[in-house]
């Protein structure tokens, strides 16, 4: 092989390396913008058997279900403004909260971690039309959101 065909082909593969990376960065703009809690969603993907953790296995279902209506509860009327630095919650009175956050993980297309400044880490995950953000703590599922136009 001359050297002007070697030149050739490393000036290909690496242009077709550059074309190939480019297509395969993952978007992170579908995290970007409004969104409202959508209890009807939630509840329609909760798990069948959302046990508690941490409490004798006799109250866990209980637990489980009396923790989850409590949080479902205090989500209602929430909304979520998410720019590429930072989220705010709106609550239903209108009182906002912003917290300022990186991403630190992307494992998948669809999945985001983040890290906010506080060192709390959470999960953001694309389902269809919804973000999903799975819930830490006693009881595990995921909380669904809609977009607001």
């Amino acid at each position: 092989m001359t050297a002007f065909l070697r030149v050739s082909a490393l000036c290909v593969t690496l242009s077709a390396l550059t074309v190939f990376a480019g297509c395969s960065k993952k978007s992170d703009s579908w995290l970007v913008g409004k969104w409202a809690f959508d209890p009807e969603a939630t509840k329609a993907n909760l798990p069948a058997d959302n046990k508690a953790k941490g409490v004798p296995d006799s109250v866990a279902q209980q637990m489980g279900l009396q923790l989850t209506t409590q949080l479902m509860n205090q989500m209602n009327n929430i909304k979520l403004q998410i720019t590429a630095e930072k989220v705010t919650s709106i609550s239903a009175n209108g009182t906002e909260e912003s917290n300022a956050y990186k991403i630190i993980k992307r494992p998948d297309a669809n999945t985001l971690v983040v890290e906010g400044k506080d060192g709390e880490v959470s999960t953001f995950i694309k389902s269809g039309k919804y973000l999903c953000i799975p819930t830490t703590g006693a009881v595990q599922f995921k909380m669904y959101f809609k977009p607001v136009n």
